[in-house]
């Protein structure tokens, strides 16, 4: 899979050269090795971010299977456009909604979605929209971290920024900082999933060690790349690089803690709900 990026890359550019190596295509084989499509089917992958699970759906649905991406940011989506499409089906990117797609009732064999329903405003639109899209006897998997005490980088890197976020300009809540982990509660995904209509969900419990290379610039690069999340950090460059030099600063010894030569390497959990 191709990361190379443009002279002046956009912040999707490097959500993907530097989150898709370290957390993001590891995760994505843990998932499809959880529920592997089978050859001729019909996928969506809800939230696809830059089309890294996307791809490998793809190629397990093979040609005579249909995979369509979905994404609210545009610049994921450009990005995923831009990417080689690897072997099997034929990959359609689509910028929408995941809790109103523009897609048929009944119309896909599965829906995935990787990282992204803890980040809906409303998750049981979310999970309403995967069980109306999928065929009798269709799937949903949905994978979504665990709770900040069982990533304590992240939670002392959340620690770091919250104080110093508005003098970058940013108006963020504690809670929005913690989103990507708020949906740790293993009953509580299932649950969302079988208030949508699934009659069945198995969790799994997967990891992955996430090995971030560059480890001197690990907080600017992981600050860069989040961006493509929060644009508004990267808006004003004077604040913004004073901001990672104090974030830096604060979070040295625990980032230290996970360096491994010149790699920064962190244990990260996951469940994958999948739901029938």
């Amino acid at each position: 899979m191709s990361t190379q990026q443009p002279t002046t890359p956009t912040p999707a550019h490097a959500y993907q050269a530097y989150f898709g190596p370290a957390i993001f295509e590891p995760l994505a084989d843990q998932v499809v090795a959880c529920a592997t499509p089978a050859p001729g089917d019909r996928v969506v992958d809800v939230a696809c971010g830059t089309g890294i699970l996307t791809r490998r759906l793809a190629a397990a649905a093979g040609a005579a299977g249909r995979v369509v991406g979905v994404d609210v940011n545009p610049g994921m989506i450009a990005v995923a456009r831009e990417l080689p499409a690897g072997p099997g089906a034929a990959v359609e990117y689509r910028h929408g909604d995941g809790t109103a797609l523009d897609l048929p009732d009944a119309s896909f064999d599965a829906v995935y979605c990787q990282q992204g329903l803890q980040f809906f405003p409303d998750r049981a639109a979310g999970a309403r929209e995967m069980r109306r899209l999928v065929v009798a006897g269709g799937r949903a998997v949905v994978a979504a971290w665990r709770g900040l005490d069982h990533h304590p980088l992240y939670a002392a890197l959340a620690d770091a920024e919250e104080p110093h976020l508005t003098e970058l300009g940013v108006e963020i809540t504690r809670a929005e900082l913690e989103a990507p982990f708020s949906l740790g509660d293993a009953d509580q995904l299932a649950g969302l999933l079988q208030d949508a209509g699934f009659g069945r969900v198995a969790i799994r419990s997967v990891s992955v060690e996430a090995r971030f290379a560059d480890a001197d610039r690990f907080v600017e690069r992981m600050e860069f790349a989040y961006a493509a999340v929060i644009p508004q950090f990267v808006e004003d460059a004077d604040a913004f690089a004073s901001y990672l030099d104090t974030i830096g600063r604060v979070t040295q010894g625990i980032v230290e803690s996970h360096r491994r030569g010149d790699e920064v390497v962190v244990p990260m959990h996951a469940h994958v709900a999948i739901a029938s």
